[in-house]
């Protein structure tokens, strides 16, 4: 089971202002992470369907531009 989590984050700028958003996370279990060592320090693109009650979120490699 994998659960979605939803976290509160406060920046404070120079003592002035507080700048509040919040980070959704998702814990992958232990099973899973022989499968993601490939993926580790690679930008992912990331893609989110809602569709008939299940959430699918689906993350390739990015192209690498040879430019």
């Amino acid at each position: 089971m994998v659960k979605l989590q939803r976290r509160l984050v406060k920046k404070r700028y120079y003592g002035k202002s507080t700048y509040t958003y919040e980070v959704y996370s998702l814990n992958i279990p232990r099973e899973f992470h022989e499968l993601l060592k490939p993926f580790l320090e690679k930008d992912l693109r990331v893609e989110a369907q809602h569709e008939r009650g299940a959430l699918t979120i689906t993350r390739t490699p990015k192209p690498v531009s040879t430019e």
